[in-house]
């Protein structure tokens, strides 16, 4: 009787393996498997970063700084929210060819006749907090180099000012926060994606 326990397996594994065998292409390996992995991998490869998004974000936007960014995967594009001196301004940047989308400008004239808004009764962020770039570099270096920034924000919450930024590579998704007076990593998160 122990016999028939240990053949039964061991041909199932025989006959699984010369399964896939038959797959195989003329190379003698095994043919890949497509993954949902492997398909965003290849809807991404060719999209640019989202630092150099960014750069022609803000070139677009005559500077400031970013509170905002996200990487609309669905309609190929970063959707970035940018403070400057003249207000506040929203640029699309395409993720494939870099052009810019959009710039909306929002005037700050419009901001104080809005009081009912909350956002535009957000306070001005101070002058001593480290820059978002500097939040995503630590990020990554949390992360690992090949997680990609999905969403970067910049928040108060409590008088506390806060970065909060969603990465993810080829396996995990990471949402990191990171406070933006001491660049300290507040709260960080993996999660199979």
């Amino acid at each position: 009787m122990k016999k028939r326990w240990f053949i039964a397996p061991v041909a199932a594994g025989v006959l699984a393996f010369g399964g896939m065998a038959a797959f195989a292409e003329d190379t003698g390996k095994l043919a890949p498997i497509e993954t949902a992995e492997a398909k965003v991998k290849q809807v991404t490869s060719g999209w640019i970063s989202a630092d150099k998004a960014t750069s022609i974000a803000l070139e677009a936007a005559g500077g400031g700084e970013v509170r905002e960014m996200e990487l609309d995967r669905d309609d190929r594009e970063y959707e970035f929210e940018i403070r400057g001196e003249s207000g506040e301004v929203d640029v699309k940047v395409d993720a494939k060819s870099g052009d810019v989308l959009k710039t909306e400008r929002d005037d700050q004239d419009d901001d104080r006749d809005d009081r009912d808004d909350r956002d535009d009764d957000r306070q001005a962020a101070p002058d001593n907090l480290i820059s978002q770039e500097e939040a995503i570099q630590i990020a990554k270096g949390k992360a690992g180099s090949a997680a990609e920034v999905i969403e970067a924000e910049l928040d108060e919450d409590d008088g506390r000012w806060h970065y909060e930024l969603e990465l993810r590579d080829d396996r995990h998704e990471y949402e990191v926060d990171i406070d933006a007076e001491n660049g300290n990593v507040i709260n960080f998160e993996k999660d199979e994606d």
